[in-house]
């Protein structure tokens, strides 16, 4: 008897241990090391919102120096004594490729607009779900939709005065427009589009931005006590309906100028001018939207 029950023992604990081990299918498996692909993104609407916020990290934050180059030792404005300085190899000739300074801005541009366009692709940001209440889950999208195009034309803005300019040909150049995620990873030999041409598109971000955004992030804008906590002066450093005007209005002041304007289209000047413009009630005469755009409180 005695030996009897110890089998039935024996044989009760090792079902119960075939029960745990199949309850727990995953027993095996490597415990997770937190890394995500790009389709587990749309999973977390925290990493969908990181699309947009890591651009605010890659943008530049100090104005004293040009992002830390020093431009002004490469011209006459300046002299930089030191023979080995970056600045001065690159006036004189000398400066290999593998100390390019100005790598630094092509990469981060190009990185920053990766990810906006991966938010921007087929509208899966904007469809994505942020919040359970359906008004303030408006107010989160909107916001991120418009951020990701006044983003997207900042670093398009940020190649075109860095790298802009006339090629070998004599013809205005301005860098290769690119509005799909392309594989960073990837080797990829892109024809830098012409300087109108990203002019226009830069253009288009702004316009498309502003049909997004608030006209600025100031609490007094936003009459409901309760829809601050995702909209007004809390969001206050991010992009606006205000900031992508002056943004356009700087694009069009740029492409007017002699530079990049050799046969002095009137045109274009009366588009900086008109484009600098505030929405209405607050329009002016165009001479002074452009201040009114700085000035605004």
């Amino acid at each position: 008897m005695d030996l009897k029950n110890i089998n039935i023992k024996h044989t009760l604990s090792f079902c119960m241990l075939a029960l745990g081990m199949a309850s727990c299918v995953d027993y095996l498996e490597p415990y997770p090391n937190g890394n995500r692909t790009t389709e587990d993104i749309w999973k977390y609407q925290d990493m969908v919102q990181g699309l947009v916020g890591q651009c605010y990290d890659n943008m530049p934050r100090n104005y004293n120096d040009n992002e830390g180059v020093f431009l002004d030792g490469a011209s006459d404005d300046a002299v930089i004594t030191s023979t080995t300085n970056t600045m001065v190899r690159l006036a004189t000739g000398s400066l290999p490729t593998s100390q390019d300074p100005f790598r630094t801005y092509w990469d981060r541009d190009y990185r920053s607009i990766y990810l906006v366009n991966l938010f921007l692709k087929d509208r899966k940001g904007y469809n994505t779900r942020f919040l359970v209440n359906a008004h303030l889950d408006s107010l989160v999208k909107n916001r991120l939709q418009g951020e990701a195009f006044a983003l997207r034309a900042w670093f398009q803005w940020d190649l075109l005065q860095k790298f802009g300019g006339r090629g070998m040909d004599g013809q205005l150049l301005g860098f290769p427009i690119v509005l799909d995620p392309v594989d960073i990873k990837k080797e990829i030999n892109l024809k830098r589009n012409t300087y109108d041409e990203c002019v226009r598109q830069i253009i288009a971000d702004c316009d498309s931005a502003f049909k997004y955004l608030p006209l600025a992030h100031r609490d007094y804008l936003v009459p409901n006590v309760n829809d601050r906590a995702y909209a007004g002066g809390r969001y206050w450093g991010r992009f606006d309906g205000i900031t992508t005007r002056a943004l356009k209005a700087l694009v069009y002041q740029t492409w007017a100028s002699p530079r990049f304007n050799p046969d002095n289209q009137v045109a274009r000047w009366d588009s900086a001018a008109k484009n600098a413009a505030l929405p209405a009630p607050m329009r002016r005469t165009p001479a002074k939207n452009a201040k009114m755009a700085m000035d605004f409180k």
